[in-house]
């Protein structure tokens, strides 16, 4: 037994809490209690003293009692936390939220109906707001369109290649060229097949075109609705052409497995005008004509001797099974996507939804114009507030030097640490509404809805390969990130971007159960200071480490950093139970320490500050993904939850000694690991 009886008297002291609050409140419809409850609710509380201080200027206590009983709702006092803290913090989320495997899923759920309040909403104060707003107009006019979609009868991918045709896009012809139609379906995709193009910040204030092999193809499976449509273009059965297409994909593979066996030529950057002067087949004028570079324009290229073996191969193809075969992974990457409504369900939720991806900073805009901006003020002091105190314990520690390190380390380890920025809401900085306008100005909404999306997919990437030349003002991208409309929902949690040394707290973060600014502190310490500390570790773990405070690499500095004995030990020590995301391992295990570390030196470390701290840290990590494939196919670049939040508190002397778990159990390991 680990002190059962007083863990199931935490769960009722919250309960009792939440009645305790409400019965000080008589105006409150159903908070009736006489003297002598008050008494008993009184003493049971007397043990209990959790910081009651809001943090904002105003204090709302119902936000806090509505997240308390939260937490007593998804809580399972019957197991034990020593054992399996995860359990007893989270045991029955999943009855409360039987349709979603993620805390983050449910956050974007929320979001997402906050929305769809604009849109849907017909109080006069919205409206006035609203009222000749030019980005709402049009966002709007595609809302309409997309819920007034009648069920369709036909294929909605046979609807889609329609409107391929309407736009120009993959009309036959009799001299077709496999690389045309490639050209012309990178507008409409992130997924390029035969090789892969990514724009990516290079430094704090300059973007770089990368060209890449491809990775291997996967296996074809024509689907029948696919090939009702791919029959039209072709005389060969479903048979005959998946096996052309598995032919053609296995060739392909051979190309891409070659490279490297003899000799690896390292990636090398040049300009746009010493690419186009490269000895190789590749018609690259052709092959970036989307990019519009000028010649001074950097360009990073990776295994050209592959790109141009594949090209050369490509090039020998039959044209018309080329077209064929871009046509199906078009489709077939449209039909796999979970936005889309191939289902031909189009419910206002899920426009609203579909919208998120495809417009995402347009109706970040919107959610920043109605809801955030009425406590943007007061709400970003207190995250900044927050931040910079977080920043302040790392550099103490970086100042205590347990890990022995030289001068010289601990110099860059603090120039990085006071060049970190937050953005805070993920949109970008010092803009105005023209900013926005300006963005949205060149896509005009029709009355068909299968248009308006690939006319919003092409109006995103356009504008996202634009980035890659120099001709282009970039200046305000660099703040913020642009989401993909092909990510899947829980992209839109924390980060942190090594290039531009920035953390990013999107708005789907920024709402309950994560945050509030009305939360009291164990609350606000538990989760916001705990996400911040997660992300500000981001920039020295052992893959950003090597990135300065300006983005660029200082292999020097890292190199001497990394070969420090004490730095290497505690490596060793955290990968001691393996895991495949060691950088996420160390980001949770020292950014909740470091979160911990700054509450205690503000606030009384009380048992019931302690155990709200925890138990809040816990929302996050909240799920119904019990096993690791179904996990990963919502998040792939995490540890399971579970995993994460019991190795994460195991490694924490604090919460061994809260929760009184004994020596050598699960959550309280004889030796513990921590990097920073």
């Amino acid at each position: 037994m680990y002190l059962k009886t007083n863990l199931k008297t935490l769960k009722i002291s919250i309960t009792v809490l939440l009645l305790f609050a409400l019965i000080r409140k008589p105006t409150d419809c159903w908070a009736q209690a006489n003297t002598a409850d008050v008494v008993i609710l009184n003493d049971l509380l007397n043990w209990e003293h959790v910081n009651r201080t809001c943090l904002a200027r105003d204090c709302d206590e119902h936000v806090n009692l509505k997240q308390l009983q939260q937490i007593n709702t998804y809580m399972n006092d019957e197991s034990e936390p020593c054992e399996d803290f995860h359990k007893y913090a989270c045991e029955h989320w999943k009855r409360e939220h039987p349709n979603e495997m993620t805390m983050a899923a449910v956050a974007y759920k929320k979001m997402t109906k906050k929305l769809l309040e604009i849109f849907e909403d017909s109080k006069p104060e919205l409206e006035a707001e609203l009222q000749n707003n030019a980005i709402y107009e049009k966002l709007n006019d595609y809302y309409k369109v997309c819920k007034e979609t009648e069920q369709q009868n036909s294929s909605i991918l046979w609807l889609y290649f329609n409107e391929l045709n309407e736009m120009g896009f993959l009309r036959q012809s009799e001299n077709l060229y496999w690389l045309k139609t490639y050209t012309e379906l990178q507008l409409l995709m992130d997924n390029p097949y035969f090789w892969r193009f990514s724009i990516e910040k290079f430094t704090k204030s300059k973007y770089i075109l990368t060209i890449d092999k491809p990775e291997n193809l996967n296996e074809t499976n024509i689907t029948t609705d696919l090939y009702e449509i791919l029959k039209n273009f072709t005389s060969l059965s479903l048979e005959e052409l998946q096996t052309k297409f598995l032919s053609l994909e296995n060739e392909v593979n051979e190309i891409i497995d070659a490279d490297c066996a003899s000799k690896c030529v390292p990636a090398e950057t040049l300009t746009y005008e010493e690419l186009l002067q490269k000895q190789t087949s590749i018609n690259w004028s052709d092959v970036l004509s989307n990019f519009q570079l000028q010649f001074k324009d950097n360009v990073t290229t990776d295994s050209i001797e592959t790109l141009d073996n594949l090209f050369a191969y490509l090039s020998r193809q039959d044209s018309h099974l080329l077209y064929v075969y871009n046509l199906f992974k078009f489709l077939s990457h449209l039909e796999a996507d979970k936005v889309n409504f191939l289902d031909n369900q189009h419910s206002p939720y899920k426009c609203v939804h579909h919208m998120r991806k495809v417009f995402d900073l347009p109706m970040n805009y919107l959610y920043e114009k109605v809801f955030y901006s009425k406590i943007r003020t007061e709400s970003d002091q207190l995250i900044k507030n927050v931040f910079e105190e977080l920043k302040q314990t790392f550099a103490e520690i970086v100042e205590e030097n347990q890990l022995k390190f030289a001068d010289r380390n601990k110099k860059y380890l603090m120039s990085k640490l006071n060049g970190v920025s937050l953005n805070i809401g993920n949109l970008p900085a010092n803009v105005s509404d023209d900013f926005y306008q300006n963005y949205l100005q060149d896509y005009q909404v029709t009355k068909n809805f299968y248009l308006n999306h690939l006319l919003a997919l092409k109006h995103y990437y356009t504008q996202q390969l634009s980035l890659a030349s120099s001709s282009k003002d970039s200046t305000p991208w660099f703040s913020f990130e642009s989401l993909d409309p092909f990510v899947l929902d829980s992209a839109s949690t924390a980060s942190y971007f090594s290039v531009t040394n920035t953390i990013t707290l999107p708005f789907t973060y920024l709402q309950v159960p994560y945050y509030s600014p009305q939360f009291w502190p164990p609350l606000v310490y538990g989760d916001l200071a705990t996400t911040m500390g997660h992300e500000l570790i981001h920039a020295f773990d052992p893959s950003s480490l090597i990135y300065d405070s300006d983005g660029k690499l200082a292999e020097m500095d890292f190199k001497l950093i990394s070969k420090n004995w004490h730095y290497k030990n505690a490596i060793k020590c955290l990968n001691r139970k393996a895991t495949q995301f060691l950088d996420e391992r160390v980001a949770d295990v020292s950014g909740s320490r470091l979160a911990l570390l700054t509450f205690k030196r503000k606030y009384l470390f009380s048992p019931s500050n302690a155990k709200l701290f925890f138990l809040q840290y816990a929302q996050f990590f909240c799920g119904s993904a019990d096993n690791f494939d179904a996990f990963h196919a919502e998040d792939s670049t995490h540890d399971i939850d579970s995993v994460r939040l019991n190795y994460t508190l195991s490694q924490s002397p604090e919460f061994a000694e809260i929760f009184a778990c004994p020596s050598d159990s699960p959550m309280n390991p004889r030796t513990k690991c921590q990097l920073w």
